[in-house]
Formats: structure tokens, sequence, C-alpha cells
């Protein structure tokens, strides 16, 4: 009886915690685009103040770089970063706003952001969707929590199998 409730509770949670992965791609989604908003705005001004002087955006950042200040070099680089990071995000949030639902966790693993995933965890909220990718996750979830269990249940019979040989010798 505790058994099969053990199973029961197992299978449960491992429904609801993989039924998640919908929900937190979502919010993760919407943060990543929140954040490449804020590059593209970043960038656009830096294009802006390019232009300004009548120079490309190359051109400009080369300027800044060959100028012979430290602070004019420093400042370079740290553009160069902000270019470089709205076009990994464009290309993450692409990739993510695209991907079909049973392509979003590879895509997702494989365009992973650890601060865009830590802030889109610290305002998770859960949400249990009704829709057949949800439930997917949710089925897969269950199969392998009841899976993980099913071999530490099996580790641990061996394991006590062992210490009884080795106490009866």
């Amino acid at each position: 009886m505790i058994i099969r409730f053990v199973h029961g509770f197992v299978a449960v949670v491992g429904a609801l915690g993989a039924g998640q992965f919908p929900a937190f791609y979502q919010q993760y989604l919407q943060r990543l685009g929140g954040r490449l908003d804020q590059a593209e705005s970043d960038v656009g001004r830096l294009i802006e103040d390019a232009q300004r002087l009548g120079r490309t955006l190359d051109a400009y950042i080369s300027e800044l770089m060959e100028s012979g200040s430290e602070a004019a070099r420093q400042a370079a680089i740290r553009e160069l970063e902000r270019v470089d990071n709205a076009g990994a995000l464009a290309n993450a949030y692409e990739r993510l706003s695209s991907a079909q639902p049973w392509e979003r966790p590879v895509v997702f693993a494989d365009t992973f952001d650890p601060a865009v995933a830590k802030d889109t965890m610290a305002a998770f909220q859960p949400a249990f969707q009704l829709t057949t990718e949800s439930l997917a996750h949710g089925a897969v979830g269950m199969l392998v929590a009841l899976g993980l269990y099913t071999l530490a249940e099996v580790g641990a019979r061996r394991l006590s199998q062992r210490i009884r040989k080795q106490e009866a010798t």
C-alpha cells in the first residue's frame, strides 16, 4: 500500500514538475525579448552617435579603439560586447520563438542563458496549462521520475542484499 502511494506521489511530482516547462519557456522567452529590446535600443543609440559623426558603426568603434586613449579603448571594447550581445540575443530569441513544441527543449538547452534563466526563475509563476505540449511534458516527466525512482529502488535493494551477505559471512 505504501509503495503504491510513493509511486503515485513520484509520478505526480514528475508530471507536475516537467509540465511546468512550457510556462517557464514562455516566461523565459518574454524576459529574453525584454533584454533584446534593451540591447537593440543601446545599439541603436550607438549607431546614431556614429552617424552624427558621419561614420559607420564599425568605423566609429575602430576609431575609438585606435584613439590612443585607454578610456576610449575600454569604451570601444564595451560597445563591441553590446553589439555582439544584441546579435546573440536576437539569434536566441528567433530560434526560441520559431521552435516547434517538440524542438523547444533542445533549442532551449542550446541557447540557454544562465542570467536570463535565473531572473526568470526568480519571478516564475507556475502554471500547468492544459495543452498537448504541457500534457506531453508531464507524461515524459512522470515516466522519467518513475524510471529514476525505480533505478534508485533497485540500487537500494541490491545494496541491502550485499550488506546482508557481508553480515552473514
